[in-house]
């Protein structure tokens, strides 16, 4: 059965009304959080040109897709998901594919927000279900399933479709691997919910967090909108595969530290920061570690491009693209969070940017932790 779309979970404020009384009683504190613009994260991205008209188009789409309330399309705009896929794809993507693209996020952040804060959220057979329809859809004998009976399902296999138009066999295994690979992550974070926090390591996490924040898919994607292809065996070097982990790794660190307060306000456990905090770590020591990570990441970068080799001129030219291409998503994304309303208003967002101050109510306890703040 496909999901309830009478209450999209797109943005914290539909989670946190049951909170903000405790909120108040527990008081705010501020983090200083660190510096997440340098390094490889410091290049000026152009935004792809069709953003506003592409915008409106896609926001349109899903809101009549979906069934939107005007309270709820108004809600999903100020998300915003264009914005961020505008910078992954430099300013020559054309609109219909910076368009794909977007569909594609549209569908992925409401679905991934079944299991973050919805009804699939602690229900481990009914996700296996979920995934399980899902995935059916990128079979190629599958009948098509209509926007009135499955309009999430609907969304997803319309993209699928789209990209298979002009992707290679290569791009569409690529695309249908990594999306397998992202949903079984999705599964597995259902299921982690219900270990103690301290029995996890931070190390132990990133290898499942790498899987649920959805970045691969994002790199066929993105191929496909630069209009290149990788060949299987250079992707699969271990120079492309570090810098792929280290693309996926940014954007999981920045939304642990960014939709922190989110994650309080929603009742959410499973972060980085929360895994730190159950071990014994203060709230900001486990939020200067993440900047820690980042120059981790920084450091993995560059080590991974000292170790690349050529494959001669021309797929060496379609190596850097890449390179640059799953950089951007990780960059984008970035930028996008300082902007869209899921983690902040706009003027906080843009406050946090630039003063890299955080407020938000002090969070409680962690269950069964020696966690402190």
């Amino acid at each position: 059965m496909a999901p309830s779309l009478a209450d999209p979970v797109l943005s914290s404020t539909s989670s946190m009304s049951h909170t903000t009384e405790d909120n108040a009683v527990l008081g705010e504190v501020e983090l200083d959080v660190p510096d997440m613009f340098t390094s490889i994260m410091s290049v000026e991205l152009v935004q792809n040109p069709h953003y506003t008209e592409v915008k409106e188009e896609a926001d349109a789409w899903v809101a009549e897709i979906l069934g939107y309330s005007e309270k709820q399309a108004a809600r999903n705009s100020r998300a915003d998901f264009a914005y961020m896929v505008s910078w992954w794809v430099g300013p020559d993507c054309n609109a219909e594919t910076l368009r794909t693209l977007i569909d594609w996020n549209h569908w992925a952040f409401y679905w991934d927000d079944q299991f973050d804060e919805g009804h699939l959220k602690d229900d481990i057979y009914g996700s296996a279900r979920e995934i399980i329809r899902m995935m059916s859809l990128l079979d190629d004998g599958h009948p098509g399933t209509s926007r009135e009976e499955d309009p999430l399902g609907y969304i997803f296999q319309h993209v699928y479709r789209t990209f298979q138009n002009r992707a290679s066999p290569v791009l569409q295994y690529r695309y249908k691997k990594y999306i397998e690979q992202y949903m079984l992550g999705v599964l597995a974070q259902v299921n982690t919910r219900k270990m103690d926090l301290q029995t996890i390591t931070v190390d132990e996490f990133m290898v499942f967090r790498r899987s649920t924040v959805a970045a691969m898919p994002c790199m066929a994607l993105v191929e496909y909108a630069l209009g290149i292809e990788v060949p299987e065996d250079v992707i699969n070097h271990p120079s492309l595969k570090a810098c792929q982990e280290v693309s996926v790794d940014l954007v999981a660190i920045h939304n642990d530290i960014l939709s922190y307060k989110k994650d309080v306000l929603s009742g959410e456990d499973l972060s980085i920061i929360n895994i730190l905090r159950s071990q014994g770590w203060t709230l900001q020591d486990a939020v200067d570690e993440t900047g820690r990570m980042l120059d981790g990441c920084y450091q993995r970068w560059y080590e991974a491009l000292l170790k690349m080799p050529s494959w001669g001129s021309t797929t060496d030219r379609i190596v850097y693209k890449y390179i640059e291409g799953i950089r951007n998503i990780a960059l984008g994304c970035l930028l996008w969070s300082f902007w869209t309303e899921r983690y902040f208003n706009r003027e906080e967002g843009l406050s946090v940017r630039e003063t890299r101050k955080l407020r938000l109510p002090i969070p409680p306890p962690l269950k069964g932790s020696m966690a402190k703040v």
